[in-house]
């Protein structure tokens, strides 16, 4: 049985270090003291996760640029679009990098009644994001809301805020979280655990997009895909599995990981460029046989390796450490908003740039903006709600203190 690795020094090596310090101070002279100006060594924020975090929501903005500038029903006929597919399959992990994230971070929490208060936060900010993107569709496509059992349905179906599927998936997992701890954390090695990720990740995720042959119609599927529908499980035990065995931090580990993000990368966009070619039926349009999918093993690959390379990411920097947590908490909702901020600005964007190839290498015009918007929205959003969080919490703690004194006296 394999146990797992430790960094902390040993029991005795810890002694011996303590009684060589405390000779030190013994053999000092009475009238030495440490120097004022000495301060205790600022410890390391461990940004990566933030930055993961802020990188993703970020990729959320760039990808709906391929949804809304034209560029999926544009004819690939040449090889200058092979950068655009490129940056389309990196920015398609967004979603992923989100899962990953919330197994590194969410991989220690219990069964509780407190935990799922969590829910509260959640459900409250899709509500205001679905209010605001309600009343800009009646605005701008004269969308009714007034039959009020197609509103309660639009928030049950999470449809109000029409990128509101995310909040679908992510209550789902939300609520499976302590179970699927029970899971990992109940395994007892290493060996094991990675068994758990590679299993499940084999039958949700490539099971999916595996098979033998390169011709459409006669290709064999190697494994079972019975299960493919629950892909976000993978990424949620990939990611667990990282924040309980992370690899060395050394640039000779960063440059594995980068070369084998390249290679996919250069794998799934070869494979895309190809396949549009051979589209004729499409007029060679984007297309992607069996990987255009947040779960198929391609995106899976490059999502994991994006998240290796940033993680594990440090700052002493008080400042940045402030920027990058409040960005970082705000991705829910500007995940949202933005879809206000594309359907407001595309329209005049793709008509300054007629031709789409054109505006794709313009789309760093656009996305800045819309992203530079919805995160002042969020901004506002999640503070307002911390702020009346606060309020709320200050006044119960001060009703069960008068409680108390009143039971007291």
């Amino acid at each position: 049985m394999s146990k797992k690795k430790s960094n902390k020094p040993k029991q005795n090596e810890k002694s011996s270090a303590e009684s060589s310090q405390a000779k030190k101070e013994n053999t000092a002279q009475p009238n030495e003291n440490p120097p004022e100006d000495v301060q205790a060594p600022i410890k390391p924020y461990y940004a990566g996760i933030d930055i993961v975090k802020i990188l993703a929501v970020f990729m959320v903005v760039c990808i709906h640029t391929y949804l809304y500038d034209g560029m999926y029903y544009e004819p690939i006929t040449d090889k200058k679009f092979l950068l655009p597919i490129a940056l389309r399959w990196i920015s398609y992990t967004c979603v992923p990098l989100f899962m990953i994230s919330t197994g590194y971070l969410m991989k220690n929490k219990k069964f509780s009644g407190k935990y799922y208060l969590g829910l509260i936060k959640i459900i409250v900010i899709y509500i205001i994001v679905s209010l605001i993107c309600m009343r800009f569709n009646h605005e701008h496509f004269n969308t009714d809301f007034s039959d009020p059992w197609k509103v309660l349905k639009g928030f049950l179906e999470f449809n109000n805020a029409n990128y509101g599927w995310y909040i679908n998936y992510y209550i789902s997992i939300f609520l499976c979280i302590p179970f699927l701890n029970l899971a990992f954390n109940g395994l007892q090695t290493k060996g094991q655990r990675f068994i758990l990720v590679f299993t499940v990740a084999t039958l949700t995720i490539f099971a999916r997009s595996l098979y033998i042959g390169f011709d459409r119609t006669n290709q064999i599927r190697l494994l079972p895909d019975y299960l493919n529908g629950a892909w976000p499980l993978a990424y949620y035990f990939a990611g667990a599995f990282i924040r309980e065995y992370p690899p060395k931090r050394c640039v000779r580990n960063k440059l594995i990981i980068f070369a084998a993000l390249a290679g996919v990368t250069w794998f799934i966009t070869k494979s895309t460029y190809n396949q549009s070619i051979e589209n004729i039926e499409e007029n060679q349009r984007f297309l992607s046989w069996h990987f255009n999918d947040y779960g198929t093993y391609p995106v899976f690959l490059i999502a994991v390796l994006i998240f290796m390379l940033l993680f594990d990411i440090t700052t002493k920097n008080k400042i940045v450490t402030f920027v990058l947590r409040q960005i970082s908490g705000t991705t829910l909702a500007l995940y949202m908003i933005s879809y206000v901020f594309d359907n407001k600005y595309y329209l005049d964007f793709n008509a300054k740039y007629p031709d789409v190839y054109e505006r794709w290498t313009h789309s760093f015009e656009i996305i800045g903006k819309n992203f530079l918007l919805s995160l002042l929205c969020a901004l506002v959003i999640h503070n307002v709600y911390n702020l009346c969080e606060y309020g709320v919490k200050s006044l119960i703690k001060e009703m069960k203190a008068k409680k108390n004194t009143e039971t007291t006296s």
